[in-house]
């Protein structure tokens, strides 16, 4: 094709397009971006992952007894299941009926390898969370371990009243707390070290405290009450956020945080977060809070600690 006929060729199709009323045009158009919309819509749904459902060994967790020996596996809380044992056609969920929580902050780490980093990151969420959440008292005849088994917080509701059962032992407000492992799928020891941190913590008068992120200094542990520490073991490497959604299937807190395994986040500033959730949460108790290190750009904690978010949420 020659250029003078190449140009006659064009010259007569953008006549031909003249010619065309600009109603026909936008319909045009319209219609071919609704087309590669659907078309999109189409490829990405169906390149896109589905999450596969847990192994029924993944709804089981280990944890230590009070002479320290490790638990076989046993069932884990799912309040997702239950909801979703709810589900029936043309039926709205009562997510007010779930089950009462058994405590009050619920952590999940998502664990793959970390046995080199995951004994720092426990020492410094224990000290804080017995600290400030812990059940455990000193009484006249020594202490006494008020768990979740045996306790249940005393909680108020939008209107003012508490909830709970008199059949219990009272704990004060804002207490209990758990950690669960979610050892994704991990070829190292990270199992191992839970274990060996939740007993030593647990059975020792005077506990190892190990060196974290934010403590570089070594320091005596603190004590922690039995079972406070449930680990979880993934078949098939699911992946941080797999891990994590998984854990937060199965937490009996009322208000549950994940924080990653390295000890990027400061558990300081969980007090803030919860703060927060409590200033913003709806007539029924939800609200969920974000927190980062954004604002730190280019300080010394953001260049020794790799960047990490902090999230937390009340499943109520």
């Amino acid at each position: 094709m020659t250029e003078g006929t190449f140009l006659g060729t064009c010259g007569h199709c953008a006549e031909l397009l003249a010619n065309v009323p600009l109603s026909v045009l936008l319909v045009t158009l319209v219609a071919t971006l609704a087309g590669l919309s659907v078309l999109f819509y189409i490829t990405l749904y169906t390149v896109a992952p589905v999450p596969r459902k847990p192994f029924p060994e993944e709804k089981k967790y280990r944890t230590l007894l009070k002479n320290g020996s490790i638990t076989e596996p046993l069932d884990l809380p799912c309040w997702q299941d239950a909801l979703d044992a709810q589900k029936r056609p043309g039926r709205v969920l009562d997510h007010t009926s779930m089950e009462e929580a058994d405590l009050f902050m619920s952590l999940v780490v998502p664990a793959y390898n970390e046995e080199d980093r995951l004994a720092g990151m426990l020492e410094e969420a224990v000290d804080y969370l017995e600290k400030v959440y812990g059940t455990v008292t000193n009484s006249a005849n020594g202490a006494e371990t008020v768990t979740a088994e045996n306790a249940v917080r005393q909680r108020k509701q939008a209107n003012g009243h508490t909830n709970g059962s008199a059949t219990h032992r009272p704990v004060h407000d804002n207490k209990g707390w758990e950690i669960i492992i979610v050892s994704d799928g991990s070829k190292d020891k990270t199992e191992e070290i839970a274990f060996t941190f939740a007993r030593d913590h647990q059975l020792s008068m005077h506990p190892k405290g190990y060196a974290g992120p934010w403590t570089p200094g070594t320091h005596e542990g603190v004590r922690i009450p039995p079972g406070t520490i449930r680990v979880v073991c993934l078949t098939e490497n699911r992946g941080k956020g797999g891990a994590v959604t998984h854990g937060m299937r199965h937490v009996r807190g009322q208000y549950v945080v994940f924080a990653d395994a390295d000890g990027a986040s400061k558990f300081e500033d969980l007090g803030k977060l919860v703060a927060a959730c409590q200033e913003t949460e709806d007539a029924k108790g939800r609200a969920v809070a974000v927190g980062s290190r954004a604002h730190m750009v280019g300080s010394e904690a953001v260049v020794k600690v790799c960047s990490n978010i902090s999230f937390l949420y009340t499943r109520d």
